[in-house]
């Protein structure tokens, strides 16, 4: 139990006005009132015939049921979820096709190409930007979403390169046993990793928690299997790749160049010792001083996370009951940093750093990394902290739900910069959320953490959190994440460390990759999908219509951008 949420959430989000109060529940619908709202289906009797004798268990893999579409029409940002609950379904999937093979895959994308019908792939359903849900402009042609989980065999394991062959809708959980059977581990561990797909963090270009030793998702895949309506792609299997890498077209790609079937990953043999801890800093500066002299010196624990002072109060009240002497050692810790140490609790920072690999080098790199902590006036408060973190590092996704059901939002965004714009973006970026709170009247909660160091920059992850009020909810939300986004952008932050692109950043895509950029990318969209049956309205803009000016093209562009439609009002302004 939780019981620091309460007063946590009265405090920081409500502004602390008044007395405590009982969490009041959000109005919801139930899933039959949901399915009653769900936009009549755009049915292509010939695709669906094609398919059903093309497929060798159809009655089971195609469904056009009222629950099956209604369970794949959003992601789980705050804007899906709010939408859900309200029943606000612009577009929905008109079925849902679940294949079982690469085979099944070629199949359904022929007939996709032969009948113009469009194609979504599915994993998880945890996208936050986004990327799996239907475009509401696309009103004519039939959309299928493409669920992709029953492809989640282990091909094959070569235990002499470290290398195995997956299906792309391999569950975290599952790809972990299938390897760790024969002592290998894949590393890849992000909050989403137990209901995340390897060909979704592949898709997203995805990173977990213990980057810093086994790599972004782009370090861990070697080489994939991509149908596109022009072909199926297999990129190389080598130790470097040589000429353009033709992975890198793909990883990050959202579905939006084609399906990701198969992919070989390298793997890690179990690492023989574990060891994670809790430290606290005077504040949020000294810590990211002592996380950079670390990167500096070339000391890469496998995770380093370091939390602001307001998301270091958020860990503290997601900490659940202990027995009464933890509670008196937590207030004999606070007693000496502040009249001992002297530190203003209001500004500590928790930082969890954690080691993996044999026990020797584990406990070299423990003397290495706390060698520097002291210097910037660290504080070890020993492994309950770290396994704390490591018993809640996935429910963060749950604390978001129970605050949207009890008259809360809550969501994330994040950005990697690079060391000399940090501390200046992280700040911006936190003035930029409360600068809209305050001019529209309302309170709200932001905090960060750093994570994933590389040597020339660092990931700050941002959650945030805010009151339901009306149905005006959404428009400030929005508000809230463009300016974000602008704060981000003004100091060489990009669009997303690991959530995607989806149609959320599509709007500043041009800015990020400069015009001939995004244009290149457009051009090689229209190479391996002339039809546009792709995923169509994420990544990227649409494309440009000959003879179209400059202006014309970008107020189109805009019309048809998915950020400025799903769930506002025609009257909102952005």
């Amino acid at each position: 139990i939780m019981r620091s949420l309460v007063p946590f959430s009265h405090q920081q989000i409500n502004g602390g006005i008044g007395p405590v109060k009982a969490l009041e529940k959000s109005p919801s619908l139930s899933i039959e009132e949901a399915i009653s709202k769900l936009p009549k289906q755009v049915v292509t009797e010939a695709f669906l015939r094609d398919i059903t004798a093309a497929l060798p268990a159809a009655g089971s893999q195609i469904k056009m049921d009222g629950e099956s579409r209604l369970c794949h029409i959003f992601g789980k940002n705050y804007r899906d979820l709010w939408r859900a609950r309200k029943g606000m379904f612009e577009r929905a999937p008109d079925a849902v096709v679940l294949p079982q093979s690469h085979e099944d895959c070629v199949k359904i994308m022929k007939a996709a190409v032969e009948h113009d019908v469009i194609l979504i792939p599915f994993g998880g359903g945890t996208n936050v930007t986004g990327g799996i849900e239907a475009s509401p402009f696309e009103t004519r042609r039939m959309i299928i979403s493409l669920d992709m989980r029953r492809m989640t065999r282990m091909l094959s394991i070569d235990k002499v390169s470290r290398i195995a062959v997956f299906e792309a809708g391999v569950l975290g959980p599952d790809l972990d046993e299938a390897i760790g059977r024969h002592g290998f581990l894949f590393g890849h561990d992000p909050d989403s990793y137990i209901h995340s797909t390897l060909g979704g963090w592949i898709a997203s270009r995805s990173s977990g928690a213990l980057s810093n030793k086994y790599g972004d998702i782009e370090q861990m895949v070697l080489s994939l299997k991509v149908v596109t309506p022009t072909g199926v792609v297999e990129t190389p299997l080598t130790s470097r790749p040589c000429g353009p890498d033709m992975n890198a077209m793909f990883i990050g790609s959202e579905g939006h160049f084609g399906i990701i079937t198969e992919c070989v990953i390298k793997i890690e043999p179990i690492p023989e010792s574990r060891h994670y801890e809790g430290w606290f800093f005077p504040d949020f500066v000294s810590g990211y001083e002592a996380f950079y002299k670390c990167t500096r010196l070339g000391i890469h624990p496998t995770a380093m996370r370091l939390y602001d002072e307001d998301d270091t109060k958020m860990s503290m009240a997601l900490k659940t009951d202990g027995p009464a002497i933890a509670g008196l050692i937590g207030k004999g810790v606070k007693f000496y940093m502040a009249n001992v140490k002297g530190w203003d609790l209001e500004q500590v920072c928790l930082c969890i750093v954690g080691h993996e690999g044999p026990k020797k080098q584990v406990a070299f790199d423990r003397s290495k990394t706390a060698a520097v902590f002291h210097e910037f006036g660290g504080m070890c408060v020993g492994a309950g902290a770290g396994n704390n973190w490591q018993e809640k590092k996935y429910d963060l996704p749950f604390v978001r739900d129970f605050a949207l059901a009890h008259k809360m939002w809550a969501d994330v965004f994040e950005t990697s910069v690079i060391y000399s714009e940090a501390i200046s973006c992280w700040r911006a970026v936190k003035k930029a959320v409360r600068d809209v709170w305050k001019e529209e009247g309302k309170k709200g909660w932001i905090g960060c953490h750093i994570a994933h160091q590389y040597r020339f920059g660092c990931c700050l992850y941002f959650t945030y959190a805010g009151q339901q009020f009306d149905e005006n909810d959404l428009e400030v939300f929005l508000k809230v994440k463009k300016r974000a986004t602008e704060a981000m952008l003004q100091h060489r932050g990009n669009l997303s460390h690991h959530h995607g692109i989806g149609y959320e950043h599509v709007p500043w895509m041009e800015r990020y990759l400069g015009t001939p950029g995004m244009e290149l990318l457009l051009q090689f969209k229209k190479s391996v999908d002339p039809q546009d049956i792709c995923n169509p309205h994420k990544l990227l803009p649409v494309q440009k219509i000959a003879g179209e000016s400059a202006e014309e093209t970008a107020a189109r562009r805009k019309k048809n951008m998915m950020f400025f439609h799903c769930g506002l009002p025609n009257k909102a302004k952005l």
